[in-house]
């Protein structure tokens, strides 16, 4: 088993990684499948919740998480 390491992010940068994981809300589906098609990347729906997402970059997000500083 290979250990990866989490990276502790802002909360800021953690949303813009975000944006790149899912679509947006202003944004149709077939233009979020259009857009990871020309990019070449495969699409992954979440069987219990029906979610599509690039499946790459969801992999890729995993390492990161959003860290809050206390205020």
């Amino acid at each position: 088993m290979e250990a990866t390491t989490m990276q502790a992010v802002t909360e800021e940068e953690y949303a813009e990684k975000i944006k790149v994981v899912y679509p947006q809300a202003e944004e149709e589906l077939i233009d979020f499948l259009n857009k990871c098609k020309l990019n070449n990347k495969e699409v992954m729906l979440c069987p219990r919740c029906s979610d599509v997402c690039d499946k790459e970059a969801t992999a890729g997000l995993a390492n990161y998480v959003p860290y809050v500083q206390n205020r």
